[in-house]
């Protein structure tokens, strides 16, 4: 009993077949509308307010403060020097007037 060869079969590659482009088809969305959801065009009601008048406050009758005008002393100018000055005469010497040589009379011994 002679067992057989281990004879490893050939390494033969499988052919490389590319697969078909196929595209797949055009299915177009369907064309729904959104809904519309705006809210509702609601007016506000038209309500005036009310007419309040302001009340009628006099003012407050304030008197005007009691200030006594300051007690300003007139200021103690002392009047002017109007006396003149002490101008003393001048010193002018008398003329030398001599006297009149006037002679003696003559009057003659008693006898």
């Amino acid at each position: 009993d002679t067992p057989a060869p281990d004879t490893p079969a050939p390494d033969t590659p499988a052919p490389d077949t590319p697969a078909p482009d196929t595209p797949a088809p055009y299915t177009p969305a369907p064309d729904t509308p959104a809904p519309d959801t705006q809210a509702p065009d609601t007016p506000a009601p038209d309500t005036p307010a009310p007419d309040t008048p302001a009340p009628d406050t006099p003012a407050p009758d304030t008197p005007a403060p009691d200030t006594p005008a300051p007690d300003t002393p007139a200021p103690d100018t002392p009047a002017p020097d109007t006396q003149a000055p002490d101008t003393p005469a001048p010193d002018t010497p008398a003329p030398d007037t001599p006297a009149p040589d006037t002679p003696a009379p003559d009057t003659p011994a008693p006898d």
